[in-house]
This record gives C-alpha cells, structure tokens and sequence, in this order.
C-alpha cells in the first residue's frame, strides 16, 4: 500500500469515478482501477496522492494528506453494501461526493423555463379545442383530426417538458430545449397556414404556442447556466448520496 506522492499517476485500469472534494473550491479528484478494484489510484489534476496495491489494502483503506499549507487528510476505503462493492473518499473529515450523482435543486429559472413550456402546451390545448369547434360546426373531419392530433400531442408534452425541466437537471433542460424548438416550427407553421382561412382564434393560439416555445428554448440557456452542478456545491443548494468512509456497514 502505498500514500501520497507527487508522481503523474500512472495506473492502467478501466474504472474512472470522479470526485468532489468538500474542501475550498471543490476540486475534482478521479480513481482509477479496473473493475474488480484489484487496487487502485487516485489523483488530483493529473498527480497522484493515494494508492492501493490491492483490493484488500482498499478494504482496510488507504489515507494520506494532500499538498499545500494545510496539508488536509484524505482517504479513501471500499465498502460493501448489499454485496455491491462501492467506494467512498473523505476530505478533512468529510465525505466526497461522485461527480456523476451531484443533483442540484432546481433554481428560480428552471421554475420559469418550466412555466415557459407548460404555456406553450397550455396555448396548444387552445389551439386544439378550436380545431374540434370548427369541426363540429362545419362537420369536417379534417379539423377534428387536427383538434385530436394537437391535444394528445400537448398532453404527452404537459407530462415530460415540466418535470425533465425541472428535474431532469442541465440534460433534462437541453432536451426540452430541443422539443420546443421543433413544436416553435410545427405552431409557426399552423399559425401561417390558418391566418388566411377565417379562423382567427386557431391561427392566435398557434401563434402564442410558437411564441412561447420560442421563449423556452432561448431562455433555456440561462436555465441551463444556473444548473451547473460545481456552482451548485459552491452554493449549498445539492444534494448527493454519502456516506462515511468509517460506515461499519460491510
């Protein structure tokens, strides 16, 4: 077993499991092993400063302190739980969190890119009613078709645009992005071919959905901005799974 040392690191292995250190500015700390953590590594931007020669010297753990004046105690053990080996990192006596399970709270413009696109779907429900007045005036199947077309459609998007904006974290928000920017096209489109044909209200509504969806996607790119994860350790407002490095749990 082996602690600290400056050295790039230089174990082979096809295993990479970021970190967080919960120390000032969060660095980010990556272990590298094989996937049966027949030993292993880990460093920090591209130095090595903990090393296990097996799986056993990570059972029992492997510690050392990081340089710098402060010289703050690392370690690093595997553990056991429910028979799935898993590993854990601690920093100045706290533990690390894996960079790939940072959730971070959704903010006040995940909120608003939300709402944005709940009333670009709300505006397509107007649009679709609309559709089935007109056809049940003028008995035209081709407008209840749109009419049935148009709602089942916002009704599946009222079910996934606001939840993946609002918890789906930066992905979630970027597929969202990418939807309404499809149905900006599709509402643009309608509202153009219905602005000539006596129906004002299915060419407003489609025009409002568009504008809104229009909305969602520029507004969007804040939205994403504000879930970066790093800020969001940086501000108190993530969460992760921890657990301690002395957790008796084998």
């Amino acid at each position: 077993m082996k602690m600290g040392g400056g050295d790039a690191d230089s174990t082979a292995g096809d295993l990479k499991i970021a970190f967080r250190l919960p120390i000032e500015g969060w660095p980010r700390v990556v272990f590298r092993s094989d996937y049966g953590y027949r030993g292993g590594s880990l460093s920090l931007d591209d130095a090595r400063i903990l090393r296990a020669d097996s799986r056993e010297d990570l059972e029992r753990g492997v510690e050392g302190r990081l340089a710098g004046a402060d010289g703050a105690p690392i370690g690093m053990r595997l553990l056991h739980r429910n028979g799935v080996p898993a590993l854990h990192v601690v920093a100045d006596g706290r533990p690390a969190v894996r960079e790939d399970r940072v959730w971070a709270r959704p903010t006040r413009s995940a909120w608003i890119h939300a709402a944005l696109a709940l009333a670009g779907s709300a505006a397509g429900f107007a649009a679709s009613y609309f559709y089935l007045v007109k056809a049940e005036a003028l008995h035209d199947p081709w407008a209840a078709k749109m009419g049935q077309h148009t709602a089942g459609w916002h009704l599946l998007l009222t079910f996934t645009l606001f939840p993946a904006s609002v918890w789906g974290q930066r992905t979630g928000i970027r597929a969202v992005q990418l939807m309404s920017l499809v149905f900006f096209v599709i509402h643009a489109g309608m509202a153009l071919a219905n602005a000539d044909l006596g129906d004002p209200a299915i060419a407003l509504f489609n025009a409002g959905s568009g504008v809104l969806f229009l909305l969602s996607v520029l507004y969007g790119n804040r939205a994403h901005r504000d879930m970066d994860p790093l800020a969001a350790l940086r501000a108190g407002r993530s969460e992760a799974p921890q657990v301690r490095i002395d957790d008796p749990e084998r």
